[in-house]
């Protein structure tokens, strides 16, 4: 997974399936589910997988916050050609992240 951050953000989901896991290194959740994201960009080699820090970003992070109404992380967005196809809130495993990979595909 590639770190991402507020300069990079726009360009990096332009193309193709992007997800974007919002973390923060403190977030225990967030740090389980990291194995579970890095399993299912092993198996969708072609999926496009980036980790955004909240701790380090300010501008993406205060408008995801906004526009989802975003409380809590781990925070998942699967982006199509730079559009929302589908968000999570909360600790999800492999097979609930494939699912929602699934249903955008």
């Amino acid at each position: 997974m590639k770190e991402i951050a507020d300069g990079n953000y726009r360009e990096a989901i332009q193309d193709g399936i992007t997800l974007v896991d919002f973390f923060a290194p403190w977030c225990m959740p967030c740090r389980r589910m990291e194995q579970h994201i890095e399993a299912l960009a092993d198996a969708n080699p072609e999926l496009n997988v980036y980790k955004y820090n909240v701790d380090n970003g300010v501008d993406i992070w205060s408008k995801v916050k906004r526009e989802f109404g975003i409380m809590s992380i781990p925070f998942v967005i699967i982006y199509r050609e730079g559009e929302v196809a589908s968000t999570s809130i909360g600790f999800k495993s492999k097979e609930q992240l494939q699912n929602l990979l699934d249903n955008i595909q």
